[in-house]
């Protein structure tokens, strides 16, 4: 806020009030108050005293003219000395009057900008304490949620991998068949790759879940070809736990769209590994289509589904469908977040779930087709 007696200048040495008819065409301040004063002419208090002498001196010599039938030069004379008198100690005290006016006005313009600035810096620091609560309450959280997740996912696979060890270590290791040893370290291998997958969840979640993260969408991508070999590279887990992998290509392609090869590795790789984890007998099945000027991905299973109540959440950080803690205990709970983190960095493209507890889900993505 601009003070405005500074912006125009009054008070300042040889300012002018151009507002005010006389000074403006004399072009100089004829008294020393004009320097305090930026109304109009017809508003001048001095005026004011002149228009009323003027009448004064008027009626006092109409009324002198009717009762004596003249007006001496005495009562002349004394009339006039004493507005000359009495308009010198007006004009004195005007000065001061309009100084003082001056000076009170510029104080509350001076009040009001202090309070202006108060209030601005009163909202910035709430503002700024507001936003270190929120990022305290978030950290906060996100330090429970990790706790939680290493009071029981990271403590599964290290107490498999400490219990071998401590039994090689008190040698009872020794005593067991071929077949049982390799029993325990294929389990001991198996769990440091969960701890391990765990840990790079925990890592990527971290990374994704800061305001700057960023995904350079720059890959020209084959969705189809690209599909068919992660589905490929899976076929090994599914054919261990006795389950169909299929791949389905419902539409002619090609599925060409703009995207980070890296990140959507990350995403069908995920939805694959809980597609297989949670589908005790049955299939799972990979397939793409196009839908007007979109590729659809729909990855289908035959599993144990998502309950009703979980499936409006099931994107956010550690939480999985209440089902699904009991049938693999091992999950982080970060997979479906992370999928939706890098679906919301593609452009024009979304994740979505329909399920149905004990009939299998289905998690589709859609990307915007290049050309």
């Amino acid at each position: 806020m601009k003070n405005p007696l500074e912006y125009t200048g009054v008070g300042q040495p040889g300012y002018l009030n151009k507002n005010c008819w006389l000074v403006k065409n004399l072009n100089y301040a004829p008294y020393k108050r004009c320097q305090y004063c930026n109304y109009k002419f017809r508003n001048c208090l001095f005026l004011h005293y002149q228009v009323i002498s003027v009448a004064i001196i008027i009626c006092f010599l109409t009324l002198f003219f009717l009762i004596e039938g003249k007006i001496s030069i005495l009562v002349i004379f004394s009339l006039f000395t004493l507005v000359i008198i009495y308009g010198y100690f007006f004009n004195k005290s005007t000065e001061k009057i309009i100084k003082a006016n001056f000076d009170q006005r510029k104080a509350k313009i001076a009040l009001e900008e202090l309070t202006e600035k108060l209030e601005e810096r009163v909202d910035s620091q709430t503002k700024d304490i507001k936003k270190k609560a929120e990022h305290l309450e978030k950290l906060l959280i996100m330090r429970s949620e990790f706790l939680d997740v290493a009071s029981h996912q990271l403590r599964t696979p290290t107490s498999v991998i400490k219990g071998t060890l401590s039994m090689m270590k008190e040698g009872d290791f020794d005593k067991l068949d071929k077949e049982k040893k390799q029993e325990f370290i294929e389990g001991m291998f198996q769990k440091s790759k969960k701890l391990e997958s765990i840990i790079n969840d925990i890592l990527i979640a971290s990374e994704m879940d800061t305001s700057d993260f960023d995904i350079k969408v720059e890959d020209e991508i084959e969705l189809g070809k690209f599909l068919e070999q992660e589905v490929k590279e899976h076929q090994f887990d599914a054919s261990e736990k006795k389950i169909k992998l299929i791949f389905e290509e419902f539409s002619t392609g090609p599925y060409k769209i703009k995207g980070s090869l890296k990140y959507l590795e990350q995403v069908i790789t995920n939805l694959l590994d809980n597609a297989i984890h949670y589908t005790s007998k049955g299939f799972v099945k990979a397939s793409i289509r196009k839908v007007g000027n979109n590729a659809l991905i729909a990855i289908s299973d035959s599993g144990i589904g998502i309950p009703k109540d979980d499936i409006a959440r099931i994107f956010n950080k550690f939480i999985r469908g209440k089902n699904a803690i009991n049938v693999y205990t091992d999950g982080s709970g970060l997979g479906l977040f992370i999928i939706k983190r890098v679906m919301d960095k593609h452009p024009y493209s979304k994740v979505w779930a329909e399920s149905k507890e004990g009939k299998g889900s289905t998690f589709f993505l859609q990307f915007p087709l290049l050309g």
